[in-house]
Protein backbone atom coordinates (compact mmCIF):
# COMPACT_ATOMS: atom_id res chain seq x y z
CA UNK A 1 0.00 0.00 0.00
CA UNK A 2 1.70 3.44 -1.01
CA UNK A 3 2.34 5.82 1.67
CA UNK A 4 -0.02 9.27 1.34
CA UNK A 5 2.01 12.03 0.20
CA UNK A 6 1.40 15.59 1.43
CA UNK A 7 2.93 18.06 -1.49
CA UNK A 8 4.37 21.73 -0.30
CA UNK A 9 5.08 24.26 -2.59
CA UNK A 10 6.47 27.57 -1.51
CA UNK A 11 5.92 30.79 -2.88
CA UNK A 12 6.26 34.39 -2.35
CA UNK A 13 9.57 34.64 -0.59
CA UNK A 14 8.74 31.94 1.85
CA UNK A 15 5.79 33.29 3.77
CA UNK A 16 3.15 31.35 1.51
CA UNK A 17 2.33 27.49 0.60
CA UNK A 18 -0.02 25.25 -0.93
CA UNK A 19 -0.44 21.97 0.65
CA UNK A 20 -2.42 19.44 -1.17
CA UNK A 21 -3.81 17.07 2.05
CA UNK A 22 -4.36 13.78 0.45
CA UNK A 23 -7.57 12.92 3.15
CA UNK A 24 -9.26 15.96 2.19
CA UNK A 25 -8.58 16.08 -1.83
CA UNK A 26 -8.36 19.70 -1.68
CA UNK A 27 -5.10 22.20 -1.73
CA UNK A 28 -4.49 24.34 1.79
CA UNK A 29 -3.34 28.20 1.85
CA UNK A 30 -0.39 28.34 4.54
CA UNK A 31 1.24 31.64 5.51
CA UNK A 32 3.81 32.90 7.75
CA UNK A 33 5.76 35.76 8.80
CA UNK A 34 8.75 34.47 8.33
CA UNK A 35 9.90 30.86 6.20
CA UNK A 36 10.53 29.32 9.55
CA UNK A 37 7.03 30.42 10.80
CA UNK A 38 5.77 28.91 7.63
CA UNK A 39 7.49 25.40 7.76
CA UNK A 40 5.99 25.27 11.44
CA UNK A 41 2.32 25.46 9.90
CA UNK A 42 3.51 22.87 7.66
CA UNK A 43 4.45 20.58 9.81
CA UNK A 44 1.45 21.57 12.14
CA UNK A 45 -0.92 20.69 9.59
CA UNK A 46 1.12 17.40 8.55
CA UNK A 47 0.87 15.84 12.38
CA UNK A 48 -3.37 16.78 12.43
CA UNK A 49 -3.07 14.61 8.86
CA UNK A 50 -0.73 11.38 10.07
CA UNK A 51 -3.15 11.98 13.46
CA UNK A 52 -6.91 11.87 11.57
CA UNK A 53 -5.84 9.14 8.83
CA UNK A 54 -3.94 7.12 11.79
CA UNK A 55 -1.19 6.53 8.97
CA UNK A 56 2.85 7.68 8.40
CA UNK A 57 2.73 10.11 5.74
CA UNK A 58 5.21 11.79 3.32
CA UNK A 59 6.14 15.27 2.72
CA UNK A 60 7.19 16.66 -0.09
CA UNK A 61 8.45 20.64 0.38
CA UNK A 62 9.64 22.67 -2.42
CA UNK A 63 10.09 26.19 -3.74
CA UNK A 64 11.74 27.53 -0.46
CA UNK A 65 13.84 30.55 -0.41
CA UNK A 66 16.02 28.87 2.69
CA UNK A 67 14.28 25.01 2.42
CA UNK A 68 15.63 23.32 -0.53
CA UNK A 69 13.16 20.02 -1.45
CA UNK A 70 12.91 17.43 1.23
CA UNK A 71 10.89 14.52 1.65
CA UNK A 72 10.01 13.46 5.17
CA UNK A 73 7.69 10.82 6.95
CA UNK A 74 5.76 11.54 9.78
CA UNK A 75 3.75 9.40 11.90
CA UNK A 76 0.62 9.70 13.87
CA UNK A 77 2.69 10.28 17.16
CA UNK A 78 4.65 12.87 15.82
CA UNK A 79 7.69 11.65 14.82
CA UNK A 80 9.05 12.87 11.97
CA UNK A 81 12.31 11.41 9.88
CA UNK A 82 13.95 11.76 6.40
CA UNK A 83 12.13 9.70 3.77
CA UNK A 84 13.82 6.67 2.21
CA UNK A 85 15.13 7.32 -0.75
CA UNK A 86 12.74 5.83 -3.42
CA UNK A 87 14.40 2.88 -5.72
CA UNK A 88 15.40 4.27 -8.93
CA UNK A 89 13.21 2.17 -12.10
CA UNK A 90 14.59 -0.96 -13.01
CA UNK A 91 16.35 -1.13 -16.48
CA UNK A 92 15.11 -2.68 -19.25
CA UNK A 93 16.19 -3.42 -22.13
CA UNK A 94 14.63 -2.14 -25.45
CA UNK A 95 14.09 -5.25 -28.98
CA UNK A 96 17.26 -3.41 -30.39
CA UNK A 97 19.28 -4.34 -27.76
CA UNK A 98 20.43 -0.65 -26.48
CA UNK A 99 19.85 0.44 -22.62
CA UNK A 100 17.98 3.50 -22.31
CA UNK A 101 19.65 6.38 -20.89
CA UNK A 102 19.72 7.31 -16.92
CA UNK A 103 19.00 10.71 -15.55
CA UNK A 104 22.21 11.52 -13.27
CA UNK A 105 20.69 10.54 -9.27
CA UNK A 106 20.33 13.43 -7.29
CA UNK A 107 21.86 14.22 -3.81
CA UNK A 108 20.35 14.21 -1.16
CA UNK A 109 17.28 17.28 -0.45
CA UNK A 110 19.56 19.96 2.06
CA UNK A 111 18.37 22.81 3.92
CA UNK A 112 20.09 25.85 2.63
CA UNK A 113 21.66 28.31 5.24
CA UNK A 114 20.92 31.92 4.57
CA UNK A 115 23.90 34.47 5.36
CA UNK A 116 22.52 35.34 8.20
CA UNK A 117 23.39 38.31 10.83
CA UNK A 118 24.90 35.59 12.85
CA UNK A 119 27.04 34.46 10.59
CA UNK A 120 30.85 35.99 10.73
CA UNK A 121 31.77 39.26 9.48
CA UNK A 122 35.26 39.12 8.50
CA UNK A 123 36.10 40.36 5.21
CA UNK A 124 39.67 39.89 3.38
CA UNK A 125 41.12 42.09 0.96
CA UNK A 126 44.49 41.47 -0.56
CA UNK A 127 47.06 43.70 -2.29
CA UNK A 128 47.10 43.97 -5.95
CA UNK A 129 50.92 44.84 -6.22
CA UNK A 130 53.12 42.46 -3.91
CA UNK A 131 52.51 38.77 -4.79
CA UNK A 132 52.24 36.21 -1.78
CA UNK A 133 51.17 32.82 -0.86
CA UNK A 134 47.24 32.46 -2.07
CA UNK A 135 45.29 32.04 1.48
CA UNK A 136 41.22 31.21 1.68
CA UNK A 137 39.40 34.25 2.53
CA UNK A 138 38.24 34.74 6.33
CA UNK A 139 35.10 35.71 4.99
CA UNK A 140 33.32 34.13 2.08
CA UNK A 141 32.52 37.15 0.68
CA UNK A 142 34.64 38.72 -2.45
CA UNK A 143 35.79 42.46 -1.74
CA UNK A 144 37.35 45.46 -4.25
CA UNK A 145 37.64 42.89 -6.92
CA UNK A 146 39.78 40.45 -5.43
CA UNK A 147 39.27 36.60 -5.92
CA UNK A 148 40.92 34.74 -2.41
CA UNK A 149 39.79 30.90 -3.86
CA UNK A 150 43.01 28.85 -3.76
CA UNK A 151 44.14 27.06 -6.79
CA UNK A 152 43.71 23.92 -7.34
CA UNK A 153 46.22 21.40 -5.99
CA UNK A 154 46.63 18.08 -7.49
CA UNK A 155 45.82 14.83 -6.15
CA UNK A 156 48.26 12.54 -5.16
CA UNK A 157 47.67 8.98 -6.50
CA UNK A 158 46.48 6.56 -3.55
CA UNK A 159 45.52 2.83 -3.51
CA UNK A 160 42.24 1.87 -4.97
CA UNK A 161 41.51 -0.10 -1.15
CA UNK A 162 41.99 3.37 0.70
CA UNK A 163 38.90 4.46 2.35
CA UNK A 164 37.42 8.19 0.62
CA UNK A 165 38.46 10.88 2.54
CA UNK A 166 36.17 12.98 4.95
CA UNK A 167 35.42 16.57 4.87
CA UNK A 168 35.76 18.00 8.55
CA UNK A 169 32.50 17.97 10.15
CA UNK A 170 30.81 16.18 7.65
CA UNK A 171 29.02 13.93 9.88
CA UNK A 172 27.76 15.88 12.69
CA UNK A 173 24.24 17.51 12.01
CA UNK A 174 23.75 21.07 11.49
CA UNK A 175 23.53 23.55 14.33
CA UNK A 176 23.12 26.95 12.63
CA UNK A 177 20.53 28.35 10.20
CA UNK A 178 17.51 26.91 8.99
CA UNK A 179 18.77 23.25 9.15
CA UNK A 180 20.07 23.68 12.84
CA UNK A 181 16.59 24.83 13.80
CA UNK A 182 14.80 22.03 11.76
CA UNK A 183 17.22 20.03 13.57
CA UNK A 184 16.65 21.45 17.30
CA UNK A 185 12.76 21.40 16.82
CA UNK A 186 12.25 18.52 14.68
CA UNK A 187 14.75 16.08 16.36
CA UNK A 188 16.24 15.63 12.65
CA UNK A 189 19.74 14.94 11.70
CA UNK A 190 20.01 16.90 8.50
CA UNK A 191 23.51 17.90 7.97
CA UNK A 192 24.78 21.08 6.79
CA UNK A 193 24.92 22.62 2.91
CA UNK A 194 29.25 21.50 1.71
CA UNK A 195 28.78 24.78 0.91
CA UNK A 196 27.22 26.80 3.60
CA UNK A 197 29.02 28.75 6.31
CA UNK A 198 28.81 26.71 8.88
CA UNK A 199 30.75 24.35 6.65
CA UNK A 200 33.22 26.93 6.19
CA UNK A 201 33.39 27.33 9.79
CA UNK A 202 33.88 23.61 10.48
CA UNK A 203 36.52 23.74 7.95
CA UNK A 204 38.34 26.70 9.96
CA UNK A 205 38.51 24.71 13.38
CA UNK A 206 40.03 21.98 11.52
CA UNK A 207 42.88 24.18 10.32
CA UNK A 208 42.88 25.51 14.02
CA UNK A 209 43.81 22.11 14.91
CA UNK A 210 46.99 21.27 13.01
CA UNK A 211 49.85 20.39 14.40
CA UNK A 212 52.60 23.53 14.31
CA UNK A 213 56.31 22.48 13.50
CA UNK A 214 57.30 24.03 16.53
CA UNK A 215 56.79 26.74 19.39
CA UNK A 216 54.88 29.76 17.29
CA UNK A 217 54.44 33.23 18.61
CA UNK A 218 51.21 35.37 18.34
CA UNK A 219 51.84 39.15 18.69
CA UNK A 220 49.31 41.65 18.61
CA UNK A 221 50.50 45.21 18.34
CA UNK A 222 49.74 48.49 17.29
CA UNK A 223 51.88 51.44 18.86
CA UNK A 224 48.47 53.85 19.41
CA UNK A 225 46.79 52.56 22.80
CA UNK A 226 43.24 52.36 23.17
CA UNK A 227 42.83 50.37 19.89
CA UNK A 228 41.96 47.20 21.33
CA UNK A 229 45.10 45.00 21.23
CA UNK A 230 44.56 43.46 25.02
CA UNK A 231 40.56 42.51 23.99
CA UNK A 232 41.95 40.78 20.76
CA UNK A 233 44.74 39.29 22.41
CA UNK A 234 42.51 37.82 24.70
CA UNK A 235 39.63 36.93 22.79
CA UNK A 236 41.95 35.57 20.05
CA UNK A 237 43.68 33.50 22.87
CA UNK A 238 40.15 31.75 24.19
CA UNK A 239 39.55 30.88 21.01
CA UNK A 240 42.57 29.19 19.84
CA UNK A 241 42.24 27.16 23.17
CA UNK A 242 38.60 26.54 23.47
CA UNK A 243 39.53 24.81 20.03
CA UNK A 244 42.92 23.29 19.77
CA UNK A 245 42.53 22.00 23.65
CA UNK A 246 43.71 23.37 27.41
CA UNK A 247 47.28 23.75 28.06
CA UNK A 248 48.17 24.24 24.77
CA UNK A 249 47.90 28.18 24.79
CA UNK A 250 49.39 30.94 27.11
CA UNK A 251 49.12 35.09 26.71
CA UNK A 252 51.72 36.90 28.14
CA UNK A 253 51.59 40.61 28.99
CA UNK A 254 55.11 42.15 26.88
CA UNK A 255 54.46 45.66 28.01
CA UNK A 256 57.36 47.04 29.00
CA UNK A 257 55.87 48.42 32.80
CA UNK A 258 52.74 45.71 32.51
CA UNK A 259 49.51 46.99 30.48
CA UNK A 260 45.70 45.96 31.17
CA UNK A 261 45.37 42.11 30.66
CA UNK A 262 45.41 41.06 34.06
CA UNK A 263 41.89 43.35 34.08
CA UNK A 264 40.41 41.58 31.13
CA UNK A 265 40.79 38.13 31.28
CA UNK A 266 37.53 36.61 33.36
CA UNK A 267 39.98 34.96 35.96
CA UNK A 268 42.06 37.42 37.59
CA UNK A 269 45.94 36.75 38.30
CA UNK A 270 46.96 36.06 41.85
CA UNK A 271 49.40 38.26 43.25
CA UNK A 272 52.75 37.00 42.35
CA UNK A 273 51.23 35.01 39.12
CA UNK A 274 53.60 37.26 36.68
CA UNK A 275 56.34 37.30 34.54
CA UNK A 276 58.86 39.13 37.01
CA UNK A 277 58.02 36.56 39.61
CA UNK A 278 58.33 33.36 36.80
CA UNK A 279 61.90 34.49 35.34
CA UNK A 280 63.00 34.50 39.05
CA UNK A 281 61.42 31.53 40.27
CA UNK A 282 63.32 29.65 37.39
CA UNK A 283 66.30 31.42 36.37
CA UNK A 284 67.71 29.49 34.00
CA UNK A 285 65.98 28.61 31.22
CA UNK A 286 67.70 26.10 30.12
CA UNK A 287 66.99 23.91 33.01
CA UNK A 288 63.77 21.64 32.36
CA UNK A 289 60.92 23.23 34.64
CA UNK A 290 57.93 20.68 36.03
CA UNK A 291 54.46 21.07 34.61
CA UNK A 292 53.17 21.88 38.12
CA UNK A 293 55.66 24.35 38.62
CA UNK A 294 55.11 26.58 35.47
CA UNK A 295 51.52 26.19 36.34
CA UNK A 296 51.63 27.67 39.37
CA UNK A 297 53.05 31.12 37.85
CA UNK A 298 50.21 30.68 35.41
CA UNK A 299 46.14 31.41 35.47
CA UNK A 300 43.81 28.83 34.01
CA UNK A 301 40.86 30.96 32.28
CA UNK A 302 37.76 29.12 31.88
CA UNK A 303 38.39 28.26 27.61
CA UNK A 304 41.09 26.19 28.67
CA UNK A 305 43.98 28.75 27.94
CA UNK A 306 46.68 30.42 30.27
CA UNK A 307 47.69 33.93 31.40
CA UNK A 308 50.72 35.78 32.59
CA UNK A 309 50.37 39.07 33.58
CA UNK A 310 53.32 41.52 33.36
CA UNK A 311 55.35 43.31 36.04
CA UNK A 312 53.00 45.24 38.33
CA UNK A 313 53.71 47.26 40.91
CA UNK A 314 57.59 47.85 40.58
CA UNK A 315 57.78 50.67 37.94
CA UNK A 316 61.61 51.12 39.19
CA UNK A 317 62.24 48.74 36.03
CA UNK A 318 61.09 47.29 33.25
CA UNK A 319 61.21 44.19 31.05
CA UNK A 320 63.22 44.45 28.30
CA UNK A 321 64.00 41.68 25.35
CA UNK A 322 66.12 39.54 27.38
CA UNK A 323 63.15 39.05 29.83
CA UNK A 324 60.76 38.28 26.72
CA UNK A 325 63.35 35.53 25.15
CA UNK A 326 63.23 33.75 28.90
CA UNK A 327 60.12 33.98 29.49
CA UNK A 328 59.39 32.65 26.02
CA UNK A 329 61.92 29.36 26.65
CA UNK A 330 60.27 29.01 29.65
CA UNK A 331 56.68 28.58 28.24
CA UNK A 332 57.86 26.54 25.36
CA UNK A 333 58.43 23.77 27.44
CA UNK A 334 54.67 22.26 28.06
CA UNK A 335 52.77 25.18 25.42
CA UNK A 336 52.14 25.28 21.85
CA UNK A 337 51.50 29.14 21.36
CA UNK A 338 52.81 31.95 23.26
CA UNK A 339 50.35 35.12 22.63
CA UNK A 340 51.80 38.29 23.15
CA UNK A 341 49.84 41.35 24.14
CA UNK A 342 52.56 44.49 23.70
CA UNK A 343 52.37 48.00 24.82
CA UNK A 344 52.31 50.94 23.38
CA UNK A 345 56.06 51.66 22.80
CA UNK A 346 57.93 50.14 19.59
CA UNK A 347 61.73 51.31 21.01
CA UNK A 348 60.93 48.96 23.87
CA UNK A 349 63.29 45.79 24.19
CA UNK A 350 59.70 43.46 24.68
CA UNK A 351 57.81 45.05 21.72
CA UNK A 352 60.69 44.31 18.97
CA UNK A 353 61.37 40.83 20.29
CA UNK A 354 57.65 39.97 20.35
CA UNK A 355 57.36 41.52 16.75
CA UNK A 356 60.75 39.83 15.33
CA UNK A 357 59.78 36.50 16.60
CA UNK A 358 56.20 36.03 15.67
CA UNK A 359 55.14 33.45 13.50
CA UNK A 360 52.28 36.13 12.65
CA UNK A 361 51.61 39.65 13.69
CA UNK A 362 47.81 40.93 14.55
CA UNK A 363 47.63 44.86 14.18
CA UNK A 364 44.09 45.97 15.06
CA UNK A 365 43.09 48.88 13.32
CA UNK A 366 39.91 51.09 14.82
CA UNK A 367 38.25 53.17 11.76
CA UNK A 368 39.83 56.35 13.36
CA UNK A 369 42.05 58.64 11.73
CA UNK A 370 45.31 58.59 14.71
CA UNK A 371 44.85 54.45 14.83
CA UNK A 372 45.32 53.95 11.36
CA UNK A 373 48.25 56.55 11.07
CA UNK A 374 49.83 54.61 13.74
CA UNK A 375 49.57 51.25 12.24
CA UNK A 376 50.71 52.43 8.69
CA UNK A 377 53.95 54.09 10.67
CA UNK A 378 54.42 50.73 12.09
CA UNK A 379 54.11 49.24 8.98
CA UNK A 380 56.07 51.27 7.15
CA UNK A 381 58.89 50.64 9.64
CA UNK A 382 58.30 46.84 9.08
CA UNK A 383 58.27 46.99 5.58
CA UNK A 384 61.97 49.14 5.59
CA UNK A 385 63.83 47.06 8.26
CA UNK A 386 62.11 43.57 8.40
CA UNK A 387 59.83 42.82 5.69
CA UNK A 388 59.58 39.22 6.70
CA UNK A 389 57.39 40.59 8.97
CA UNK A 390 55.84 41.83 6.94
CA UNK A 391 54.50 39.24 5.11
CA UNK A 392 53.25 37.71 8.32
CA UNK A 393 51.21 40.66 9.24
CA UNK A 394 47.30 40.43 9.39
CA UNK A 395 45.90 43.75 9.84
CA UNK A 396 42.39 43.90 11.58
CA UNK A 397 39.96 46.53 11.15
CA UNK A 398 37.84 46.49 14.15
CA UNK A 399 34.10 48.29 13.90
CA UNK A 400 32.73 50.51 16.55
CA UNK A 401 31.05 53.80 18.17
CA UNK A 402 32.29 56.51 16.18
CA UNK A 403 33.52 54.64 13.05
CA UNK A 404 34.68 57.12 10.19
CA UNK A 405 33.90 55.04 7.30
CA UNK A 406 35.72 57.16 4.94
CA UNK A 407 38.84 55.97 6.97
CA UNK A 408 38.72 51.97 6.24
CA UNK A 409 39.02 52.68 2.09
CA UNK A 410 42.45 54.88 2.55
CA UNK A 411 43.83 52.90 5.09
CA UNK A 412 43.73 49.70 3.19
CA UNK A 413 44.94 51.33 0.04
CA UNK A 414 47.87 52.52 1.99
CA UNK A 415 48.10 48.82 3.42
CA UNK A 416 47.81 47.53 -0.09
CA UNK A 417 50.85 49.79 -1.27
CA UNK A 418 52.71 48.91 1.21
CA UNK A 419 52.74 45.08 0.52
CA UNK A 420 50.08 43.45 3.52
CA UNK A 421 49.32 40.15 2.71
CA UNK A 422 45.80 40.33 4.33
CA UNK A 423 43.72 42.83 5.60
CA UNK A 424 40.74 41.26 7.42
CA UNK A 425 37.10 42.97 9.00
CA UNK A 426 36.19 42.49 12.38
CA UNK A 427 31.78 43.35 13.47
CA UNK A 428 31.73 45.44 16.83
CA UNK A 429 31.61 43.82 20.01
CA UNK A 430 30.17 45.64 22.70
CA UNK A 431 32.26 43.82 25.34
CA UNK A 432 35.47 44.76 23.53
CA UNK A 433 34.70 48.23 24.02
CA UNK A 434 33.10 47.91 27.73
CA UNK A 435 36.37 47.47 29.30
CA UNK A 436 34.71 44.25 30.99
CA UNK A 437 36.34 40.91 31.82
CA UNK A 438 36.03 38.56 28.76
CA UNK A 439 35.06 35.09 28.44
CA UNK A 440 34.02 33.26 24.85
CA UNK A 441 30.59 32.42 26.24
CA UNK A 442 29.66 36.07 26.62
CA UNK A 443 30.54 36.94 23.01
CA UNK A 444 27.99 37.56 20.41
CA UNK A 445 27.51 35.01 18.28
CA UNK A 446 29.05 36.87 14.96
CA UNK A 447 32.19 37.74 17.07
CA UNK A 448 32.70 34.48 18.04
CA UNK A 449 32.41 33.52 14.25
CA UNK A 450 35.10 36.12 12.73
CA UNK A 451 37.47 35.25 16.08
CA UNK A 452 37.87 31.63 14.27
CA UNK A 453 37.82 32.54 11.08
CA UNK A 454 41.05 34.88 11.79
CA UNK A 455 42.58 32.33 14.39
CA UNK A 456 42.33 29.84 11.20
CA UNK A 457 44.09 32.32 9.13
CA UNK A 458 46.69 33.09 12.14
CA UNK A 459 47.86 29.43 11.97
CA UNK A 460 47.85 29.36 7.75
CA UNK A 461 50.07 32.43 8.41
CA UNK A 462 52.60 30.15 10.74
CA UNK A 463 52.08 27.01 9.12
CA UNK A 464 50.81 28.02 5.45
CA UNK A 465 47.92 27.47 3.20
Amino acid sequence: MSVPQMTVAIDDGGRHATAYVPSQAATLDLRGDTEQDLMTAVFAEAHAEARSSGRTITVAVSGGVDTAPMRLEVDPDQTIRPAPEQAPPQESVSPTGERPQRRPAGGTPVVRIQDEAGEPTVAVRRPATVPTPVREAVFTEREGGHDRTPPARPRRPVSGLAAPEIAPGTGEPARLGVRGRLNAVLGLSLAPKAQSPEMRLRAAESVITRALRDFSVITVANPKGGVGKTPLAVALTQTLADLRGGSTVVCADLGEVGGSLAKRVAVRPSPGNDVPALLAAHPNPDVAIRPSVLSQHLTRQPSGEDIIAGRRGDTTSVLNEDHAAHLAAIVAQHRDILVADTGNNPLAGTWRWAVATAGAVVVPVPLRWDAADAAEEMITELASTAADVLARAIVVITAGPGDAPMVEQDTVEALRDLGVPLVARMPFEPLFASGERLALSRLQPHTRAALTRLAEEVVKTITGP
